[in-house]
């Protein structure tokens, strides 16, 4: 069956011809110029990105190290609000048959102020007595 003739098709078949009679294919030598070129420009890309992460890197480092150091406090023993464990006062060993009186690191009161030096914020857990076979044994002690 053959079709109609439609204007808007014998016009783009005309189109079409024109543009075949118009193609020139490219030399080799223009090819390998755009090809060149083509490289050129992801080698420079490449080398910028590069060069800008090495700069950032080194002005963050040269900015990092530039910085005075923070001002460290004076030395001295923990505040008395929170002892460390390692700064417990030491059980005393006392003489078979004697009983010593209670020592401030032994006993805190409970109408102790906060932050008050005389004596730390927690008693000790243990206590150490010596009995009739001058063997040492800890006994707890309740908290106040």
């Amino acid at each position: 069956m053959s079709e109609p003739q439609d204007p808007l098709r014998s016009l783009f078949q005309e189109a079409a011809e024109a543009g075949r009679d118009g193609i020139v294919t490219a030399s080799a030598g223009e090819i390998a110029a755009r090809g060149r070129r083509a490289r050129r420009r992801r080698v420079v890309a490449v080398v910028s990105v590069v060069c800008l992460a090495f700069g950032g890197g080194a002005a963050t480092t040269v900015a990092l190290l530039s910085r005075t150091p923070a001002p460290v406090g004076p030395a001295g023993p923990p505040p008395p609000a929170r002892p460390s464990p390692d700064r417990q006062p030491a059980p005393v060993a006392t003489a078979p048959g004697s009983t010593s009186p209670p020592t401030p690191e032994s006993t805190v009161s409970a109408s102790a102020p906060p932050g008050s030096t005389d004596a730390p914020s927690a008693p000790p857990e243990t206590t150490a007595t010596t009995s009739s076979s001058d063997a040492p044994r800890e006994t707890a002690t309740e908290p106040p």
